[in-house]
Parts: structure tokens; C-alpha cells; sequence
């Protein structure tokens, strides 16, 4: 079985669908197992975004150890709490200043070597440097590319600006494949009027944020300098509207011991160089989806992937790295690494989530759906994969998908679904088996989970319809039912009747059904079939050989032969009934020196010429016919002997 793949067309399509030919292209030969057509599959998704993971972090003006954060950035990417490493598609820095830049830009090209990133819009000031710095945006140029008109500062307070980024997802279309990041640095501080600050700062960026489109997907990053879940600026986040976010930790309370797993602020218990101590007893860092990043359709967050990197829940108002840190409860010595670095880089540690991307597409049909017989109720395959490029199944939303006919011979429609590879979906259309010879048809496939990427195919494929087979008992004639007489020589033994069946009409295999001749019926006393039944029956016809027993028989004998033969085995094969009356007369021919008339030569034809020694004018035992019986005739009758 061959399989037809295609990319994604937008165009229209006309009346004909061999016009299309030219949006796709044939694999070829031996792609019957489904590993190969995955692979096929798999191998149109050049394009296709991968997950994303997401970091936000504070990294304070870089004055902590640089050698450490880029350990840090490393341990991240290298993080698999969650069952597979990742590069972050995402890091959202806060505490940048315009020198720092390039700096931190170098550190990121060097802890992940392998990995493009690209600086997302940039903007800072003096007085903006003077307040602990900007915000800054790496994203991977693999995956995204950033919409720089969708970039805006929006001041909120204490001399900062939030900065809001437009990134779209690569190989996807669809204007909701694209992620709006917002990256802040609240004002700090536990007074009133601090937190009025941070109120102000927080409805600055929900009145940016509910003026996006509609169904606009949101992230709220950054160090937000919460006190607690109580403050107003927490609530307005999450409040009804266009830009609602919710927090993926819940809203309970994230202060004290029990809550130590959420804590980001302060992985020190000393003060030094600037950097805050304090230990682990805060929830200043966060990333807030929207309500539309939440509902695990297309770009989605994963539940359950929120974490703070390297906060073990053991260590509350204590240095993250005093005594053992169990983040990796298997390999506490990478743990401990991972808590030395932290310590050592900046007083936040970063917050990591894993999200979702839309679903990708890719189909394939069968090539050539065969040969099928007018009037069969046939279908031909459709595959479909969802070949988004992911490190674990949950990285790619389900892919929601119709297949129709929309011309020739394709018909019907029908909905699937299919996670990511190597799971296949694999749906059949019906062909119109109503047109006898050659005919083609075209099948459109459509994704309809949101945001898909690749969101139709046109598919070709083609086929013939035949004729039925059609049996006959007769040479060059449509007969159903016909007589065949045949003569035996007495005690001749088992005699072989060929029997000749016709498939009447048939010129070739792409017009007319072989013909098979399925069971036969009738025989009775002395006759036999010589197997097998003739099958695949075409120009040739196909011989029905049976047996007839001779011995002791004498006389007429009849045999009422009923054959059921049907089309060859495929899709709308049909049966048909034949009969056959065979007479066979057994005749004895004339034996010279049979004198008795029973078919042998034997002793008792030797009694009767005996018995008629001599002179003997027409009489039977005078074989040689010179009126006389004598040692001439009984070595006439010795040379006949049975």
C-alpha cells in the first residue's frame, strides 16, 4: 500500500481535481507499515515549533558571580524534573541594566552553545538603570520571532516600566499561535504606600492588556514583590476581563514552612555585594497566564510544570544550598550544584514552566485505492499525524481534524483526533464505485484545534472501478446453464471430464473482475472433482476437471452440477450460479473374440469356440469368417485376450 503526502495549500479548489496534483508530492513505493509512514510524516515538520519552556528571572544587575549564573542557565536547560531536558524557548529577565546587556547576552551563548537566541526589544534609560534596571527578553530564533510593533513600555512606578513583547510561533498562521509576554519589576516594599505602587503599576499593565485582540494569549512575568495573596495588586491579575490571568500555584496563601515549595526570594542568608539575604521565605517571582494560556487548547500551559528552579520545599528562611538540597531527589549531589550556583548568582532564583504549542498537522492518503467493483461499498485511508517537534507527548495539543471528498471519487466525511508522534490517525472516506474504468478523486483534510499549524491538505488519489466477472459454460456466449454429453468405454477405469468456465466479456484486469469458481454441487455416485476449482479466471478460461468411475458401469448415467462462482476477492464482489447437466453413456464397442458380449476377452469366450470346433458356416466363433473353427481363430481370440 502506498501513501500520497502533501504540504499544506490555502488555494481553492476547482472543479477538477487532477488540476492539484502539483501541491504535493508522491513517496513512493513500501511505505505499507505505519513506522514508515510516521517517519514520512514526521519528516514535513522542518517548520514546527517545539514546547517552550519559560524562565523568568530576576538576575540582579549582575553583580552575583557570573561564572554561577551561567551555571545556572546550563542546570536550566538541562533540567528534567518533568521527564525530559529542554533549552528554554523563553528567559524574562528583570534587573538589567543597559550595560549588563551584552554581557548577559554572551553568558546565555555560552552556557547553551547549541542554542540561538535572539534579544527581543530592548528599552532602558538612566533613570531607569538607577532603579535596579530593565527588562529584558532572550527568545530562540528556532522557534520564535518577535512582532517589534507589538512592543510597548508601560511605566509603573518607582522609575520603571513594564515591557510588553509580541511573539509569534514559527511555521504557525494563525494570529493566536502567538504569545504576549509582559516582563515587570514592581515596586518594592511591604508599606502602604508601597503596595499602592504596585496596584498602580499592576492596572497600568491590565489596562495595556485587555485592549489586546480577543482570545489574545498573555503571560505576566517578573518580580512582582508580593507580601502576600491578600494585595490588591495580586487581584487585579486575576480580575474578570480581557487580559484575566490565574495563578497556576492557586490562590491560597504562600507564606511559612508548608508553603516553602513556591518561595523565590532569597536562596541567601547573607548580605554581600548588595545581594539580599534573608533566606527562602518569599513569593516575589511569577509567571501569571492568561485565562486563554489555561485552557490547554493550541498554546497552552502544562499543568503541573510550574516550578521554582532549584527550590527543594526544605529550606524555608534558610541559604538554599545549607546542608542538602533534594530539587533532584535521585542525585543530591547535582542538587547541592545547582543550590551553590543559585547562591552564588543573584538573591532571586528563576521560575520555570513548560507550555504547549498548537497542534501541526500533516496527511497522507493512499496512492491508488486498487481495484474495486462497481457498486461496492469501499473506502480509502486517510493518515494523519501531529508532527509538532516536542520532548514529551503533553509539549503539542491534541489535533482535532475533518477529512471530506470534494471531488471525484472521494466521498463522505469524517472527524478524528490524534496526540503527537508516533501516534497515527488513520480515517477512511468512501469512493463512489459508480463509474466503470479509471477514476481519481480528491479528499480535503482540515485541522480544527485552535491554531494549528498546516491546517489543510489536498490529497490525490485513484483507482479502477470494473465490471463484474461474468460466467459462462459456454465458448464465446453468456450461458448460465448447458448440457455436455460424454461417451466411456466400459471398465476403462476413472475417466477425467474437463469441463471449460468462461469469464464472458473479459478483456482486462482494469475493466472486468477475474472470475472464481467458488464451490460446486451435484456430483453423485461414480463422479469425483479433480481439485482445485479454477480460480482467477480472465481470457483463459479455467478448466473444471471431474472424474467418472467406469468399472461395472454400463449404460447412461447423469450428474446435475450446480457451480457458485464469484468475482474475484475485492471490495463489491458478487456470486453467480452455473449448472451443468453431464450425461455419460457408457457403450460397449465391438471385441473380436468377445463372443459372450460382456467387454473382455476371457475363458469364457475360450468355452464357447471350443465348444464350436469345425466346420461352422457364420457362426460367431469363427473370427477369421472361413466357415470353420479352428486353431486361426482361437489365435485370433488368445491375441485379444483381457
Amino acid at each position: 500500500m502506498r501513501f500520497r503526502l502533501h504540504r499544506t495549500s490555502h488555494r481553492r479548489l476547482s472543479p477538477r481535481g487532477r488540476s492539484f496534483h502539483g501541491l504535493g508530492r508522491g513517496l513512493g513505493s513500501g511505505l505499507g507499515s505505519g513506522l514508515a509512514v510516521i517517519a514520512a510524516l514526521g519528516g514535513l515538520a522542518s517548520t514546527a515549533v517545539g514546547q517552550l519552556r519559560v524562565v523568568n528571572y530576576n538576575v540582579a544587575r549582575l553583580i552575583g558571580d557570573t561564572q554561577a549564573m551561567k551555571e545556572v542557565f546550563t542546570a536550566i536547560a538541562d533540567d528534567d524534573k518533568q521527564g525530559y531536558a529542554l533549552a528554554p524557548a523563553i528567559f524574562a529577565f528583570q534587573e538589567v541594566r543597559t550595560a549588563e546587556r551584552p554581557i548577559l547576552e554572551a553568558l546565555i551563548a555560552s552556557a547553551l552553545p547549541g542554542v540561538t537566541y535572539a534579544t527581543a526589544t530592548f528599552t532602558s534609560s538612566p533613570s531607569e538603570d538607577s532603579a535596579g534596571g530593565a527588562m529584558m527578553l532572550l527568545y530562540r530564533a528556532d522557534l520564535l520571532n518577535e512582532v517589534v510593533a507589538g512592543h510597548a513600555d508601560i511605566f509603573v512606578g518607582a522609575g520603571r516600566s513594564a515591557d510588553r513583547w509580541q511573539l509569534r510561533l514559527d511555521g504557525y498562521d494563525s494570529p493566536l499561535a502567538t504569545l504576549w509576554v509582559y516582563g515587570m519589576h514592581l515596586k518594592a516594599g511591604s508599606s502602604a504606600s508601597d503596595k499602592a505602587i504596585r496596584l498602580t503599576g499592576a492596572q497600568a499593565i491590565r489596562d495595556n492588556a485587555d485592549l489586546l485582540p480577543a482570545g489574545a494569549h498573555v503571560l505576566y512575568s517578573g518580580d512582582f514583590n508580593l507580601s502576600d495573596n491578600t494585595e490588591p495588586a495580586y487581584f487585579e491579575f486575576l480580575a474578570i476581563g480581557a487580559g484575566q490571568a490565574f495563578d497556576p500555584l492557586g490562590t491560597g496563601p504562600w507564606s511559612g514552612v508548608g508553603n516553602a515549595i513556591k518561595h523565590t526570594q532569597s536562596p541567601r542568608d547573607i548580605i554581600d555585594g548588595g545581594l539580599i539575604g534573608g533566606g527562602m521565605d518569599d513569593r516575589f517571582d511569577f509567571q501569571l497566564p492568561s485565562t486563554e494560556l489555561g485552557d490547554g487548547q493550541g498554546l497552552s500551559i502544562i499543568s503541573g510544570t510550574y516550578r521554582s528552579f532549584g527550590n527543594d520545599g526544605q529550606h524555608y528562611n534558610t541559604a538554599i544550598n545549607a546542608g542538602n538540597n533534594v530539587y533532584f531527589p535521585g542525585d543530591i549531589a547535582r542538587s547541592n550544584a545547582i543550590a551553590d550556583d543559585l547562591f552564588d548568582a543573584s538573591d532571586h532564583i528563576p521560575v520555570l514552566v513548560e507550555y504547549q504549542v498548537p497542534a501541526v498537522m500533516s496527511a497522507a492518503i493512499q496512492e491508488d485505492f486498487g481495484r474495486v467493483i462497481t457498486g461496492a461499498s469501499t473506502g480509502v485511508e486517510v493518515l494523519v499525524a501531529n508532527i509538532a517537534s516536542v520532548a514529551t507527548p503533553l509539549g503539542v495539543d491534541t489535533l482535532t481534524f475533518t477529512a471530506e471528498g470534494v471531488g471525484g471519487a472521494v466521498v463522505g466525511s469524517v472527524s478524528g483526533s490524534v496526540e503527537a508522534l508516533p501516534d497515527l490517525a488513520s480515517v477512511e472516506l468512501g469512493v463512489d464505485a459508480s463509474s466503470l474504468g479509471f477514476v481519481d478523486g480528491v479528499a480535503l483534510v482540515t485541522a480544527t484545534s485552535e491554531a494549528a499549524a498546516n491546517e489543510s491538505f489536498i490529497l490525490f488519489t485513484s483507482g479502477y472501478v470494473l465490471r463484474h466477472a461474468n460466467g459462462s459454460v459456454v465458448a464465446g456466449d453468456d450461458v448460465d446453464v448447458a448440457a455436455v454429453e460424454v461417451s466411456v468405454a466400459p471398465d476403462s477405469g476413472l475417466v477425467e471430464i474437463v469441463l471449460p468456465i468462461h469469464n464472458f466479456g473479459f478483456d482486462s484486469p482494469d475493466a472486468q473482475a477475474l472470475l472464481d469458481v467458488d464451490s460446486i454441487d451435484g456430483l453423485g455416485d461414480r463422479f469425483d472433482l479433480v481439485p482445485p476449482l479454477p480460480t482467477s479466471i480472465g481470457a483463459v478460461p479455467g478448466d473444471l476437471r471431474v472424474t467418472f468411475d467406469t468399472t461395472g458401469a454400463r449404460g447412461a448415467y447423469a450428474a446435475a452440477l450446480t457451480l457458485v462462482v464469484t468475482d474475484e476477492d475485492l471490495p463489491g464482489a458478487t456470486f453467480q450460479v452455473l449448472g451443468i447437466l453431464l450425461d455419460v453413456l457408457v457403450e460397449a464397442q465391438d471385441l473380436l473374440g468377445d463372443l459372450d458380449g460382456n467387454g473382455t476377452v476371457d475363458g469364457a469366450d475360450l468355452g464357447l469356440l471350443l465348444s464350436a470346433w469345425g466346420r461352422c458356416p457364420r457362426c460367431i466363433a469363427d473370427l477369421d469368417g472361413d466357415g470353420e473353427v479352428n486353431g486361426a481363430d482361437l489365435g485370433i481370440l488368445l491375441s485379444a485376450w483381457s
